[in-house]
């Protein structure tokens, strides 16, 4: 142990160390002097115990004191910087979490911007933080007359909870023709039935096996004949009620049903959880049953929507596709839903059709909702942060217009949104702010408005 023996003297005295040991020190100050060692082994130095200490070898980071030896952690060289920030850095810094690189083990070295690679990996990261950043500037709007829009938030309704009007995992939604909001309210078990202002009209059934109850329903539709369906997850069967709340009929299902919806002719489409479509009649008589392709192992229902050309729209959250199937199981086409900028990535969680025939899709990885063509073209985006969207799962169009959304997360708030869609009759008088008021317009007897 040579590197122990080299010893730097901060304060040399005489009457410290003995005359011995100061004169072998001061003779030779660049010899190992292996007999100081044996001394402070041995605790036979001739002085009285000091605070002062003897300090060796800094580079080995060995340290000896007046009162014997002591040696703390080596700590190990660091050859390169994917050893310090992949390798070794929860061994060298305790503290700090392990760092994620995606790049392959040749590429994680690349840190110069003069090399193209790490070029690319610092572009994508800029324009990703350009486009997330972009989604929370509130942009204000105008009128043609130059009088600008009111916020388009509406009415933020519940909490998560277990009381009424409050919502825990609200994993389906529907609006029906007389401008009702029915909402499958997963965790409590419930159909929970909202006006178009946001205000509990009535709720039906609880946790059970029997008529009239759920466990775990994550799907609700409207049938033509105003009948409200649910998809009994667990129950796997799908009930049908009056739009009162009671119970008619049900069906049992092939699988674990999730998303369910109807077209004008009662033909009743079930999407499962084994990503099957199953189609059936009014009264529970099986028609179609076909795969969705892609992840079947994967145990994940998809939001479904129906169009007046007898196709079901499917809204693939694995594979993160828009998907149109016949009603026999032969894919027609599909699409990726491209998100409003350049650097994000989208997570497609909900779908629903709008009058004009687009498609109105949910992205719970940005917060946002955007309208594509029925070819996928993006047309606009709808909602975004700035409009105080949060995690928007699901999406419904209402009859007079309003955009309505269930938002829900692990630790966020479990909520369900009306925002503005479409100029809508019931909230032309309402002003945009409690400081200035829009002003009023005036009716004539037919409806018209009057020029003030």
């Amino acid at each position: 142990m040579t590197s122990l023996v080299y010893l730097q003297w901060f304060s040399f005295k005489t009457a410290c160390f003995g005359t011995s040991v100061a004169s072998e020190a001061t003779r030779y100050p660049t010899r190992p002097l292996t007999f100081i060692w044996r001394h402070v082994k041995d605790h036979t130095f001739p002085f009285k115990y000091s605070q002062k200490t003897i300090m060796v070898d800094y580079l080995s980071r060995y340290r000896l004191y007046g009162h014997g030896y002591t040696s703390p952690d080596i700590r190990s060289s660091v050859p390169s910087l994917k050893e310090l920030y992949h390798d070794r850095s929860p061994y060298i810094f305790n503290r700090r979490p392990k760092a994620h690189d995606c790049r392959q083990e040749s590429m994680k070295d690349l840190r110069d911007r003069r090399e193209w690679e790490a070029w690319v990996l610092a572009k994508g990261l800029a324009e990703t933080r350009k486009s997330t950043d972009s989604l929370r500037v509130k942009k204000i709007e105008k009128t043609e007359d130059g009088i600008k829009k009111p916020n388009k938030l509406l009415f933020n309704i519940g909490l998560r909870g277990r009381a009424e009007g409050d919502f825990h995992y609200p994993r389906g939604l529907a609006a029906t023709i007389d401008s009702a909001i029915l909402i499958a309210d997963t965790k409590n078990h419930r159909v929970q039935v909202l006006n178009q202002f946001g205000v509990l009209m009535r709720t039906f059934g609880k946790r059970g096996f029997k008529e009239g109850q759920f466990n775990e329903p994550t799907g609700v539709a409207e049938l033509p004949n105003c009948d409200i369906a649910v998809a009994d997850k667990n129950n796997r069967r799908i009930q049908v009620f009056s739009s009162k709340g009671n119970f008619k009929y049900q069906f049992a299902t092939s699988h674990e049903p999730f998303s369910v919806s109807c077209d004008k002719s009662f033909n009743i489409v079930v999407c499962t959880c084994a990503r099957t479509i199953e189609i059936y009649r009014r009264g529970g008589k099986l028609l179609h049953n076909f795969p969705l392709g892609g992840f079947e192992k994967t145990k994940a229902g998809c939001q479904i929507c129906v169009n007046n050309k007898s196709e079901v729209i499917v809204c693939d959250t694995i594979e993160c596709l828009i998907k149109y199937f016949t009603y026999d199981g032969r894919l027609l086409y599909r699409f990726t839903p491209q998100p409003t900028g350049e650097g994000l990535s989208m997570v497609p969680s909900g779908i629903c059709i709008d009058r004009t025939g687009d498609l109105v899709v949910t992205d719970a990885l940005n917060h946002t909702v955007n309208v594509y063509s029925e070819r996928g073209a993006l047309l606009k985006q709808a909602i975004c942060p700035a409009d105080a969207a949060g995690p928007v799962q699901t999406c419904a169009i209402g009859e007079e217009g309003h955009l309505i959304v269930t938002e829900f997360s692990i630790s966020g708030p479990h909520c369900v949104k009306i925002f503005r869609f479409r100029s809508c009759y019931c909230h032309i008088t309402r002003p945009g702010s409690s400081k200035r008021r829009t002003p009023t317009p005036k009716f004539d007897k037919d409806g018209l408005t009057i020029p003030n």
